[in-house]
């Protein structure tokens, strides 16, 4: 397999603007294209050697190269670009322009048979009429998109704008001539045309055109949308007649004169395809701000894209990531170009090969990349992203890049910064999964996490448990703090009106009591304040007097007849055993 040494060196290469870094001295000529998911007339169309080979992630991979091959036999960028594509698939970090690019060039590749001829992709839906055969159109891409993929579903997103790219072809079947008899027949071609390609939904006319090859454009839409082409095909034969006024059958010759008559018979067939598509909008109704009245340097923002996002980026230098990575790949069915005729079908490889752009997600959910150290913090640190989860999808086996098991869509992200200026944050930008999807959300101030103190008060301890009252108080003003939790060990407890929570230890703690106020998510609460953290003493468990009399006179008891009998046998001795008294 390719070593990550190897890979790595590749990719740092791809880094370099337009391919033209060498590591040795040489022609600049990357490696013919020998997958036949790669289409053979590329690099093309604006997309660079660097970039093309990148495009095809459904080609075949050779696993097997080592880092010699990547190291010491490629000269260029490009080269190393081919070989890469070659052995594995590249993953992209945002949309990318070139799949639009190729696929707008590729399309005027597509060259349309004669009116005897009908030139279509292998999966074309053919639609046939009397003298119109074959008829069809095809939508080559709906741009820009994305194909997201999702547990077992996959959904193409669009932006409110974009456009469709479509061909359509035909063939016209004549009539034979009839040469014989007193009425003939001859039949030829007027004339023919894709007379209209119409954009449509369900409810809208969006873009018209005509020809074989069309760019449709579409404007301001939203929600789910059926993208329909309609072509239609208009076919004007010329049907001349020829009838004899004295025909002799015997000899089969026409004895008076021959009488013309000329029509023109005319059929339209129409033919449709239809693309479903998802418009992605970012919801622009702004984030919140809040700063730290324990520590002025600190910032944080929430922020609600309120969709699948690939970006945000905060000032001009810093990036959140989404779950997202995108790859690009051909659209199935477009290997193969067919040709028919009446009497004959022929295959080809297709001169039209579309590339469609993918997303998946490669992690459970958003991060920031960064180079932070042990002595210096990022400069954004992820508390909390949140939305719904999801099950990861299950990609062919020809795409080698791996996937998440599960995720979560997060369609909200709260962050914190301890480097960042407060203004950094006075707007951010999203990216969204298709490409050119961006847009710039203000960023409101939602006010300042107040600092607090938290008392801890031990009311009574015994052998039986400990009382104890948390008393969480706002450290600048000292009023109560009426929401959060006081938590103990495993135990908590709600503050009440007055800002206190009283807990009733299971066991007694043996010196200190340690406490911690527990405020709700900054993000999340209408009440902003920040964490505080208390230890109580508990007091020695001294017994109290009455006890400690009962003691002395329990002892008393106790120990007097053992006293009293000590000094008895001391004086019946006369001293002369113990030496309590002394010997006469």
């Amino acid at each position: 397999m390719t070593t990550p040494r190897a890979i790595n060196a590749a990719l740092m290469l791809l880094v370099a603007s337009g391919g033209a870094v060498f590591l040795a001295v040489g022609v600049t000529v990357a490696e013919p294209n020998s997958s036949p998911a790669i289409p053979a007339d590329g690099p093309d169309y604006g997309v660079n050697e660097t970039r093309f080979p990148l495009l095809w992630s459904d080609d075949l991979d050779q696993q097997n190269r080592s880092s010699d091959e990547f190291e010491e036999t490629v000269s260029s960028a490009p080269g190393f670009s081919t070989r890469l594509a070659g052995s594995t698939d590249v993953p992209f970090e945002k949309p990318i322009e070139d799949v639009e690019r190729w696929n707008s060039g590729d399309l005027q590749d597509f060259d349309p048979g004669s009116e005897k001829t009908s030139v279509h992709p292998q999966r074309a839906h053919l639609e046939d009429g009397l003298y119109i055969r074959d008829a069809y159109t095809s939508i080559v891409a709906v741009q820009p998109s994305t194909v997201l993929h999702s547990g077992n579903t996959s959904t193409r997103y669009i932006t409110p704008d974009g456009e469709v790219l479509a061909i359509a072809d035909y063939r016209v079947r004549v009539p034979d001539d009839d040469t014989s008899g007193s009425v003939r027949h001859h039949w030829s071609i007027a004339d023919t045309a894709v007379d209209t390609v119409v954009l449509q939904t369900e409810s809208w006319t969006l873009d018209a055109d005509h020809g074989h090859r069309s760019t449709l454009e579409y404007r301001r839409l939203s929600g789910a949308q059926n993208l329909t082409v309609e072509a239609t095909v208009t076919a004007r034969l010329r049907h001349e007649t020829r009838t004899c006024t004295d025909y002799n059958s015997t000899i089969g010759s026409c004895e008076g004169s021959w009488e013309t008559e000329i029509d023109y018979p005319t059929e339209q067939v129409t033919a449709t395809d239809s693309r479903h598509a998802v418009v992605s909008q970012i919801d622009d109704r702004g984030g919140k701000r809040v700063t730290f009245e324990n520590d002025p340097t600190h910032t944080g923002v929430v922020i609600h894209p309120g969709t699948r996002w690939a970006a945000i980026d905060v000032g001009s230098n810093v990036r959140l990531r989404g779950n997202w990575r995108f790859y690009s790949a051909g659209v199935d069915g477009w290997q193969t170009m067919v040709s028919r005729t009446a009497t004959d079908t022929t295959r080809t490889n297709s001169s039209v090969r579309p590339a469609q752009l993918h997303a998946i997600p490669t992690q459970k959910r958003p991060d920031m990349p960064s180079e932070a150290t042990e002595d210096a913090e990022p400069p954004l640190v992820i508390e909390e992203a949140w939305g719904s989860k999801h099950a990861g999808p299950s990609l062919s086996s020809e795409i080698a890049i791996p996937t998440v098991d599960n995720y979560t869509n997060a369609t909200s992200i709260a962050v914190r910064s301890e480097t960042l200026p407060a203004a950094t944050f006075d707007e951010v930008t999203v990216h969204g999964i298709v490409r050119g999807q961006s847009e710039t959300i203000s960023v409101t101030d939602n006010g300042t996490v107040r600092d607090t103190t938290l008392e801890l008060t031990v009311l009574e301890a015994n052998s039986s448990g400990t009382l104890v009252q948390a008393t969480v108080t706002e450290t600048t003003t000292g009023d109560p703090v009426t929401t959060g939790r006081v938590e103990i060990g495993n135990q908590s407890a709600a503050l009440n009106a007055s800002g206190m929570a009283v807990l009733e230890l299971e066991k007694r703690p043996s010196s200190f009591i340690d406490s911690q106020y527990v405020p709700a998510d900054w993000w999340r609460a209408d009440q902003l304040y920040s964490a505080a953290e208390d230890r109580a003493t508990v007091p020695p468990n001294y017994p109290k007097f009455q006890k400690l009399v009962q003691l002395f006179l329990v002892t008393l008891l106790w120990f007097l007849p053992v006293a009293l009998a000590i000094y008895g046998f001391d004086y019946l001795t006369g001293g002369a055993v113990l030496g309590l008294r002394d010997h006469p």
